[in-house]
């Protein structure tokens, strides 16, 4: 059996390298179908098929609290609830709460990095194995305890050259010295790839109000208890702390997702959705290298008859075919895999930050075993369709056939080619309609005005350490070492030649920032507890001149607007119309934090939710009334903002040496970096539907061409009899485009689906667009024109005289 093998294995390379023509093109098309296909799955089996790096992944959930008024579902968790939440409940194990947030790394430049404040809980939960040393434990996560931090393997090659002394040394983060107990190994990536170092969070009772709701919750169902059971457990809590606590739970609730879905998040169905059009492309290349299978069967039609009247059964021709179409499904593979590795680096590099375990990418076992398996099914599929498709011709009509092709070419391969193209057409009509809906909603995402100005503006991030600016919620708003810097600030950088504005904001445009209840003169505490929270947009008063909000009523914040002046907001438009509609805003007073507030001014929407989503209701108070101590500087340069950058980054310095400036770009990369999700689906979707086009069209062009020669003898007999030659030219692009409108028909309804499982990622335009489908079917029936024109042109060139000898 082995030896029969090994013959049938010579017999494919040799056959295989008499046609090289006919393996170039089968194994290149197929290598573009494999390296799309199997690049986009190494991502799609990192981020979402493999199971997560922890013990027991299966029963570790993400927990949340939602606000049934404003129907939120995603929002962290205040301090008091998860103490609460963990020492009552028991269906869960183990709970860790943590917060991610910026530290200045002190040294000779201070550097930001990011740091993770969590429960000492996590480490034990999630099953992380340090490198070096251990994790901090339950004291020092107390009040009071001694200030430790755990290094991230990559922070401490990089920073400290990976000296395995590294214990028991003192690091300055935020200006206060932290001993070094540990070191986590890359792979230990939680909550992120980015995190560079873990410190204590010390959460209690007290260290935060139970309306700031600012801890991410990651828990472990304990041994029998279910998801489901959890879930009713933790509503029965939330109830009760509702009942208990009405001020500030009123409407909230607890929910549990398993964390692997908390981790993926949005980024399932887009490449899901990448992974379903590679696999369609793949569809594609399959039938255009069946198209060549069956032509090339065509012309060994007389070698088959031949070694069939020599004795050779069906099921040798079958295993012959079936090892030839495996060898070439292997040398298309092979192309494919090399491509693919290649396309990986390029996709990882393209896909937008915020991909879970996207780093660990790769061609490997795991990858390469799925497509070995998709190699072997093409290649047996490949292998048995000439060997069926020979059943359906007797062995003297092959002879026949094959003595004079001109006379009568097989009804049965020309349809199934038609088929096969029909096939292809709607494939990639479906893809290019579905590419077309997401860039038609892209470029309306990029029409929407997002309520301030980008252009000339460049942000610096800070974050002011509490050793040097003491801001504790005791004393919450007389922070005068914080609002000192801030003035100091702004009054330097006001002086930089070329600085048109300047501005401090404790969220940037884009980013979302945080909610707050609030209060409106007139109503009650029950009547405020049951709206939903307002946004709160914290900004020294030149920030409307420096990002260009409009006024719309009343008056801008203003330097007077200080912490010994009346306090003051100002509000959007959307707020206006949402809380105040048909009564004049300016005058009434609204509270918030306890504390009454006078609205002075309405201005502009701003879309800080992002571009796609509508502007929430927003109150801006003024910086010097509530100082934090985390900000972006917004600068607006007369000409290009990075050429302040070096002056601003020198003031900075000035001010405080070891303050670490971070996340400086242009407010522009900043807005465009906002809609990079669906500009990289949009991009490669639209790619690969070019890719299946091209293909589609190749098609075309491969069986009209295909026709032309099997029916030389008859145009000629027609050209003979007095047809014209525009009349075999009409005939032939005629039938190219019949192809063509039964699969646009299948490909339109395939967009119609498609379009529909697109609507959560479409932008102001329906799944059933009709200038999308108006635009897909011009498309289409221009390429397959193109496509028809060339063989119709040989077809109306055949020579009468020619043909008829050739009978």
């Amino acid at each position: 059996m082995t030896d029969s093998l090994l013959h049938d294995l010579r017999l494919a390379v040799r056959a295989l390298r008499r046609s090289p023509g006919f393996t170039a093109a089968a194994a290149l098309t197929l290598a573009l179908g494999i390296g799309a296909t199997t690049a986009v799955f190494g991502i799609v089996d990192a981020v979402l098929l493999r199971p997560l790096p922890y013990p027991a992944p299966d029963r570790l959930v993400r927990l949340y609290q939602g606000d049934r008024h404003s129907g939120t579902t995603r929002e962290g968790f205040s301090t008091p609830d998860f103490l609460d939440l963990r020492e009552r409940s028991r269906t869960i194990e183990g709970a860790a709460a943590f917060r991610t947030r910026p530290m200045a790394l002190g040294g000779e430049e201070a550097e930001r990095v990011s740091a993770t404040h969590t429960s000492h809980e996590l480490f034990p939960l999630l099953g992380a194995s340090p490198l070096l040393g251990r994790a901090y434990d339950a004291a020092e996560d107390s009040p009071g305890g001694e200030p430790v931090v755990v290094l991230g393997e990559r922070l401490w090659r990089r920073r400290f050259g990976a000296d395995p002394a590294i214990l028991g040394r003192t690091v300055l983060l935020d200006d206060r010295a932290h001993v070094v107990v540990g070191v986590l190994p890359a792979d230990f990536a939680f909550p992120s790839a980015e995190t560079d170092l873990w410190v204590p969070l010390r959460a209690a009772p007290t260290s935060a109000p139970r309306g700031v709701h600012d801890l991410g919750v990651v828990a472990r169902l304990a041994p029998g208890a279910t998801l489901d059971g959890a879930r009713r457990e933790i509503a029965t809590i939330a109830a009760e702390l509702e009942a208990e606590h009405p001020a500030d739970n009123e409407g909230r609730d607890f929910l549990a997702v398993p964390l692997r879905d908390a981790l993926v998040g949005d980024v399932r169905p887009r490449l899901l959705l990448l992974l379903g059009a590679t696999t369609l492309v793949l569809l594609v290349a399959c039938a255009n290298v069946a198209h060549l299978l069956l032509a090339r069967a065509t012309t060994r039609s007389r070698e088959v008859a031949v070694r069939t009247a020599l004795g050779a059964t069906r099921g040798r021709l079958a295993r012959q075919f079936t090892v030839e179409a495996l060898v070439l499904a292997l040398l298309g593979g092979t192309l494919g895999v090399g491509l693919a590795g290649w396309a990986l680096d390029l996709l990882v590099g393209l896909v937008p930050g915020g991909v879970p375990r996207i780093e660990a990418a790769a061609i490997d076992g795991r990858v390469l075993a799925v497509v070995a398996t998709t190699l072997t099914a093409v290649g047996l599929v490949f292998g048995l369709a000439p060997a069926v498709a020979r059943r359906e011709v007797g062995l003297h009509a092959t002879l026949r056939e094959a003595g004079a092709p001109g006379l009568s070419a097989s009804r049965r391969r020309v349809r199934a080619r038609g088929a096969l193209v029909v096939a292809e057409i709607a494939l990639a009509v479906t893809l290019v309609g579905g590419a077309s809906l997401l860039i038609r909603s892209f470029a309306r995402l990029l029409d929407v005005d997002p309520g301030f100005r980008a252009e000339n503006v460049v942000k610096l991030d800070f974050q002011l350490p509490a050793s040097r600016y003491p801001q504790s919620f005791s004393d919450f708003p007389e922070f005068p070492e914080i609002r000192a810097f801030h003035g100091e600030l702004l009054r330097r950088v006001a002086t930089i030649p070329g600085v048109s504005a300047a501005a401090i904001a404790v969220n940037h445009p884009v980013d979302p920032g945080w909610t707050t209840s609030f209060r409106l003169e007139g109503q009650t505490e029950a009547e405020a507890a049951t709206q939903p929270e307002t946004s709160i947009r914290i900004v020294s008063p030149d920030y409307f001149r420096t990002v260009g909000v409009p006024l719309l009523r009343g008056r801008l914040l203003e330097p007077r607007d200080d912490g010994a002046a009346p306090r003051v907001v100002v509000v959007n438009a959307a707020f206006a119309r949402r809380h105040l509609s048909g009564v004049d805003p300016i005058g009434r007073r609204i509270e918030l934090f306890g504390r009454d507030h006078e609205i002075v001014g309405v201005v502009g929407d701003e879309r800080f939710d992002g571009l796609g989503a509508e502007p929430p209701p927003a109150v801006y108070p003024p910086l010097a009334q509530m100082p934090l101590a985390a900000g972006s500087l917004l600068v607006l340069a007369a000409g290009r903002p990075e050429a302040v950058v070096p002056q601003v980054r020198a003031i900075f310095r000035e001010l405080d040496p070891q303050l670490a400036v971070f996340g400086v770009e242009a407010l522009e990369e900043t807005l465009a970096g906002s809609i990079a999700a669906p500009r990289f689906t949009a991009l490669l979707l639209g790619l690969f539907a070019a890719l299946a086009l091209a293909l589609a069209v190749v098609g075309v062009h491969g069986v009209l061409g295909y026709t032309v020669a099997q029916r030389s003898r008859e145009i000629g007999i027609r050209l003979a009899l007095g047809a014209s030659r525009a009349r075999v030219t009409r005939d032939v692009v005629a039938e190219g485009l019949r192809l063509a409108a039964l699969g646009l028909a299948l490909g339109l309804a395939g967009t119609l689906a498609l379009g529909h499982a697109l609507r959560g990622m479409l932008f102001g335009i329906g799944a059933a667009d009709p200038a999308t489908l108006l635009g897909v079917a011009a498309l289409l029936g221009a390429v397959a024109t193109a496509a028809s024109w060339l063989p119709a042109r040989r077809a109306a060139k055949v020579d009468p005289m020619t043909a008829l000898r050739g009978d």
